[in-house]
């Protein structure tokens, strides 16, 4: 019996990794989930955060996503994220900014304000500081 499965994480942009896995664990709107092979299937939406692989004998790698869906078959698993990036890539400044702003727009008491919309932009936000290794007092 098989102990690794075939993954996939895509963005619209790219793919981050295409190969084989034995574990990975995600963060879906229901909790933590860890994914071994001859998992059941399932679909779950996924939140912002990051995401652990264990590649089939290499060193783990992590990414952190902007949320997104995860898609698990007989032989492959898919996580299809709005975003994704490796810690490498963060620009901290960009995600501080865009922290400040969500709170900035959650601090307002107008009507028109999308709240959730900002509830989202500040948990990719403060996802991204944190994966990145900068401190955020996580306001969720």
């Amino acid at each position: 019996m098989a102990t690794t499965y075939h993954l996939k994480i895509v963005t619209p942009e790219r793919t981050m990794f295409d190969g084989p896995a034995s574990y990975i664990i995600v963060r879906s709107t229901e909790g933590e989930i860890g994914i071994l092979a001859h998992h059941m299937q399932l679909i779950t939406p996924l939140i912002p955060h990051i995401i652990t692989v264990y590649p089939e004998n290499s060193k783990t790698e992590q990414f952190t996503i902007g949320g997104g869906f995860l898609e698990v078959g007989d032989t492959t698993t898919v996580v299809l994220a709005d975003s994704a990036e490796m810690a490498s890539e963060i620009d901290v400044a960009r995600a501080e900014r865009a922290r400040q702003r969500a709170l900035e727009v959650l601090g307002k008491e107008d009507p028109n304000v999308d709240l959730l919309r900002a509830k989202r932009a500040l948990a990719r936000a403060e996802n991204r500081l944190k994966f990145a290794g900068r401190p955020t007092a996580m306001t969720h």
